[in-house]
């Protein structure tokens, strides 16, 4: 009777591995991964990995290794992620990048920005990932960029003045949305920290705009 049971129990056995191997080889079109492609679909990169990650990012272990650094698919998650497994940049930039990148640039290169799923190999940006590093670097260029197309790294307080009031002065309709953002002075032109000054109250423009508003 233990015979007849072992063997009764062995082809229950092999027939759910049989059933599960043939639910696994169907493609999904909407599952993340292509167990019959043997891949993830086409959009995976950059973008349709990140809301998966973010959903269970144990998700990613079974094949990409218990500390995300390769796994059986021999594709670690730190080539990207400079910071970490989560994290695109050094965690202790926190929301700083802006401010912080320059000094790391510096200090390593471009090498891990100028990929082509981070900001781009030219650095001309990535949609849905990295943006380009000219949307705030105004002149020079991707790879040696200058912030403002005046004065330059070493300029002084005053020659920054009269670069950026020769600028406005060059083209009185000039657009200038390319100051007036996070990352620069700020979306109403108060400042922003670690980066541009206010434009208005406590800055050199007293009160109101600095230029005519936009329409």
């Amino acid at each position: 009777m233990p015979q007849i049971t072992t063997k009764v129990l062995s082809f229950a056995v092999l027939g759910a591995l049989a059933l599960a191997l043939s639910g696994c080889g169907d493609a999904n079109p909407q599952a993340s991964f292509d167990p019959a492609a043997g891949k993830h679909p086409a959009n995976w990169l950059p973008s349709g990995h990140s809301a998966a990650a973010e959903e269970d990012i144990n998700g990613c272990v079974e094949c990409h290794g218990d500390a995300l650094d390769g796994g059986i698919a021999k594709v670690s998650c730190l080539t990207c992620h400079i910071g970490g497994a989560t994290s695109a940049h050094p965690v202790l930039w926190g929301g700083l990048a802006y401010a912080l990148h320059a000094g790391y640039v510096g200090t390593n290169g471009t090498a891990t920005c100028a990929t082509a799923l981070c900001h781009g190999t030219a650095l001309a940006g990535v949609a849905d990932s990295g943006p380009a590093c000219t949307d705030c670097h105004m002149a020079g260029t991707a790879q040696a960029p200058q912030i403002h197309q005046w004065g330059g790294v070493s300029a002084t307080t005053i020659q920054d003045i009269a670069g950026h009031k020769a600028y406005f002065q060059a083209a009185p309709s000039i657009s200038f949305t390319t100051c007036r953002n996070a990352a620069c002075h700020g979306t109403t032109l108060a400042g922003v920290f670690a980066s541009g000054p206010s434009c208005i109250k406590n800055g050199c423009h007293g009160s109101g705009n600095p230029v005519p508003a936009e329409n």
